[in-house]
């Protein structure tokens, strides 16, 4: 087995219980992708055809907003699955584009491939579904907060769950995250 699939295949084993040798065949269909700062993931109007494993680096998923604006919606932390859902399911042009904000490192399937996955590897369905779900409540999280939580509360909350942010993004994309000017970011980071 190719040892630097070791953090892929402790990634799977976590999200699901199966045996080790499951989750190392499951890891073999992945094929390494890297990244450089800037490069994207994926750009708005194509169709995605990536699901990957991040193990090194940070990536943002962003729209433009009607003015122009870039708004950051979603940051993908190392030892995580980055995807745009909708494009990559349902083979439509994305309407977000996902962008390395550092290098990154990881592993990528095709959705030919993960299709043939699901089908091989019933137990991978499981592994499937639970990452939906768990991106799904994710999002929902996120709204809920939009709303019902201050700017300086969804920054505490940004700085306790997800502290590389903050290390690695520039201040305007963790501003449009949070639905906050770059100003009232940076009285938020002398308050606190």
């Amino acid at each position: 087995m190719d040892q630097d699939r070791n953090s892929l295949i402790n990634f799977i084993l976590s999200i699901v219980p199966i045996k080790p040798i499951e989750a190392e065949e499951i890891a073999t269909s992945f094929h390494p992708i890297q990244l450089k700062k800037g490069d994207f993931l994926l750009q708005e109007n194509h169709i995605s055809d990536d699901y990957v494993y991040l193990e090194k680096g940070l990536m943002r998923t962003f729209l433009f907003d009607l003015e122009g604006n870039e708004i950051t919606t979603d940051f993908f932390l190392e030892n995580n699955i980055v995807l745009e859902i909708t494009s990559f399911f349902n083979g439509v042009h994305s309407e977000a584009n996902i962008q390395a904000i550092i290098d990154c490192e990881g592993f990528r399937i095709s959705y030919k491939e993960l299709n043939t996955l699901f089908h091989l590897k019933p137990t991978f369905r499981d592994f499937g579904r639970a990452i939906l779900v768990k991106e799904f409540m994710a999002s929902q999280k996120r709204n809920y907060g939009m709303i019902n939580r201050t700017a300086e509360q969804r920054y505490q909350e940004l700085l306790t769950t997800k502290p590389q942010i903050l290390k690695h993004a520039p201040l305007k994309f963790i501003a449009s995250y949070l639905g906050i000017t770059d100003s009232t970011l940076s009285r938020l980071r002398r308050k606190i």
